[in-house]
């Protein structure tokens, strides 16, 4: 069998098949007819997506602040980070059941999806509350093209590199029937196609309530239908809008990835904060996951995993040097504490946090937006605004760019923005960086970045 090493830190990891992404509870077609035929069934299959989605195999730990931060070299490697280290020829079987729980899981979700899908226009006529069809359509199809990206970002090629390698495939219909892997730029483009189409449906019907009481009396006296608020915790428009942003940017279409970041900045619907009391930054969440007892895990989190031991590893990353110690993101209280074990991550703890932000994992975030456009500006002058936007709110001084050091100075700000929100692995592999701060291998090729594919995907020949 064909063997593969695999992202940064494991290797010889095998998946699933094909025929396991819909291993779900079998159901006949009457049971889901009826599921379907009321406007609530749509309402609760939706939100099962999210809460599939929210599960410690994928955004609530693996995908956030687990195993792609691992992967990015946010942790000291060796300590208390050992079970995700492995190497060949002895590659561990809890890295394997990570791998093989992001691949079942995500593709469970999106067979779920293209199930709600079909029946939404099946049974367009069951929806009687206004604007319902084309809120739950369009998030649908945002969700689904939100987690294949995912799955292309992970199991994907370096894509500015190699866009035609085929590596995962898109799926639209609610079949255990194998599909052959598509090419990566195939794959974008359906990706962009969901979108857009989510873009159309929500445009003019999404409530677009981004609501955040202090208070549990606050948060009981929101008026409104309940199935409408808290749009920070679900793909609004101006999630999808991010998203069209994030994929033109990975696919290099810089002039659409401005554009649409541009929409969400100018929207006014979000702000950048500089709140030490607010440390998930509330009003600049576009989309985020809501976590069942949250409480729980983040207490395990934070006597076993997020520690940093070493601290000139924790002062490469956060940059203390040249930026010091008043960074809202590195302030020592705020999303850091030190301890005997060595500088641990305060980001989740549940202490005294806000009715709206607890239970919550942010997956895409407004500065974000302002990255985007520092990558795409036409000048250092202009990086350097963008850049000193968000700088200047997490109270460092600016920063002025040259040609030779805007990328380096982009990266900075992912290793201290989104750390313990797995974004940043992504960045490196969408460079194809060598090496990066705190990396354990030097020298890295496009296979180092790439997940493997499932072994029956190879044994069956999907891959050709």
């Amino acid at each position: 069998m064909k063997k593969y090493i695999v992202g940064i830190c494991f290797s010889m990891l095998f998946f699933t098949s094909c025929s396991d992404w819909l291993n779900v509870e079998p159901k006949t077609t009457v049971k889901e007819e009826e599921v379907f035929s009321r406007e609530l069934g749509f309402k609760e299959a939706l939100t099962g997506a999210y809460i599939k989605m929210a599960s410690t195999g994928l955004y609530a730990r693996n995908l956030s602040y687990g195993f792609l931060d691992v992967l990015g070299g946010r942790y000291n490697q060796g300590t208390n980070q050992k079970d995700y280290y492995t190497f060949a020829p002895d590659p561990s079987s809890l890295v394997e059941s990570y791998c093989e729980s992001i691949w079942s899981n995500m593709y469970n979700i999106i067979a779920n999806l293209n199930n709600l899908l079909y029946y939404c226009d099946k049974n367009k006529s069951v929806f009687t509350t206004p604007d319902y069809y084309e809120i739950i359509k369009g998030e649908a199809l945002g969700l689904r093209a939100f987690l294949h990206f995912d799955l292309l970002r992970m199991y994907g090629p370096i894509y500015k590199e190699n866009p035609g390698a085929k590596r995962i495939a898109y799926r639209t219909e609610f079949t255990k029937d194998a599909q052959s892997m598509q090419s990566s730029n195939v794959v974008v483009d359906s990706i962009i196609a969901d979108l857009k189409k989510a873009e159309v449906l929500l445009t003019n019907t999404d409530p677009l309530r981004f609501d955040f009481p202090i208070t549990t009396s606050e948060e009981s006296n929101m008026e409104g239908d309940r199935f409408l608020v808290y749009r920070h915790k679900r793909m609004n428009l101006y999630a999808v809008k991010a998203m069209l942003a994030r994929v033109y940017l990975y696919a290099g279409n810089q002039e659409l990835a401005a554009k649409y970041a541009n929409e969400v900045i100018d929207s006014d619907l979000f702000e950048l904060l500089s709140n030490a009391n607010d440390v998930l930054r509330s009003k600049e969440i576009i989309f985020s996951v809501y976590i069942d007892k949250f409480d729980q895990q983040v207490e395990n989190m934070m006597t076993t995993t997020s520690y940093i031991v070493d601290n000139s590893v924790f002062n490469e990353i956060f940059d203390v040097a040249n930026d010091g110690l008043n960074d809202f993101r590195v302030r020592e209280g705020v999303s850091f504490e030190n301890t005997p074990s060595g500088k641990r991550m305060l980001k989740y703890k549940q202490e005294n946090v806000w009715p709206s932000l607890q239970n919550t994992v942010v997956l895409i975030r407004l500065s974000e937006m302002y990255y985007i456009l520092a990558e795409c500006a036409e000048t250092p002058e202009e990086a350097s605004n963008f850049l000193n936007s968000v700088r200047e709110v997490r109270g460092i001084d600016p920063v002025s760019c040259t040609s030779q050091t805007v990328q380096s100075e982009i990266e900075k700000e992912y290793r201290k923005e989104f750390y313990g929100e797995g974004q940043v692995f992504f960045y490196y592999k969408r460079l194809g960086r060598p090496t990066f701060v705190n990396c354990p291998l030097q020298n890295l090729i496009e296979s180092n970045y790439m997940f493997s594919w499932p072994e029956n995907e190879i044994l069956f020949g999907y891959t050709n």
